[in-house]
């Protein structure tokens, strides 16, 4: 997973700045990065816990929807999918660009994602055929997180941010560790074979196996951040 989102965690991450009427953390002026990024931290695990009152869902466990994709031969799905670790996230920096309507979270974690998967066809030099459970552990994976968005005034005449896209880049820096029950029919030479090759080749699978997955967590967050900030006049969690 070389490039990225999360985003694969952002809905947790973005409100760090919010008052105390949510969550216990001072208000940050929007251009005070030291600011922002300590209160990320400090809210970090009240939203990792949801907040139900302005519609958050619990983020850790994160319940992904399910997905499918066809990446270069290679035709996946994950069902009942779950990502943990989004609590862990540290915060290395913050910036909102009030001219180009663009928020930046740089962060870092360790997470797990597991759920009931198919596959069938190639995975860069092997074919795999599988259907059974799936668990990642990822260690240290650099996340960079990018939201434009655009103000709105609501009918209640405040100013509301408005996401309107999101791009991500990522890096697992340290290790990756793939396990797969139900590879090739229970084959256990050609499972362990194929498991060994993932373990020992963890960069470069990351780098084309993990984008997709990663992106419907994305997804999934994208929609807690667009269900906070209609809910949240921007004065009521920023000094501005």
């Amino acid at each position: 997973m070389d490039r990225v989102i999360k985003v694969i965690p952002f809905a947790i991450f973005l409100f760090g700045f919010v008052g105390s009427s949510v969550i216990p953390v001072d208000k940050c002026k929007l251009e005070d990065s030291a600011c922002l990024k300590e209160a990320f931290q400090q809210a970090l695990p009240v939203f990792a816990a949801g907040i139900p009152d302005v519609g958050i869902e619990v983020l850790d466990p994160l319940h992904m929807d399910d997905l499918s994709f066809d990446l270069s031969g290679l035709q996946f799905s994950l069902k009942e999918g779950q990502l943990k670790g989004l609590k862990t996230a540290e915060f290395d920096k913050i910036k909102w660009d009030l001219k180009k309507k663009r928020i930046e979270v740089d962060y870092h974690l360790n997470c797990s994602v597991r759920g009931h998967y198919t596959a069938g066809g190639r995975l860069l030099i092997l074919p795999i055929n599988g259907d059974g459970q799936l668990k990642l552990k990822l260690r240290n994976v650099a996340i960079a997180m990018f939201i434009d968005y655009k103000m709105e005034k609501g009918a209640d005449g405040k100013e509301y941010v408005k996401p309107t896209k999101y791009e991500f880049a990522f890096d697992v820096k340290d290790n990756a560790h793939f396990s797969l029950t139900g590879l090739f029919n229970g084959n256990k030479e050609l499972s362990d074979t194929m498991l060994s090759f993932l373990n020992e080749n963890w960069k470069q699978v990351s780098i084309e196996f993990g984008r997709p997955m990663i992106d419907g967590a994305a997804r999934k967050i994208y929609k807690n951040v667009v269900i906070f900030f209609s809910k949240m006049p921007l004065a009521e969690i920023a000094n501005v």
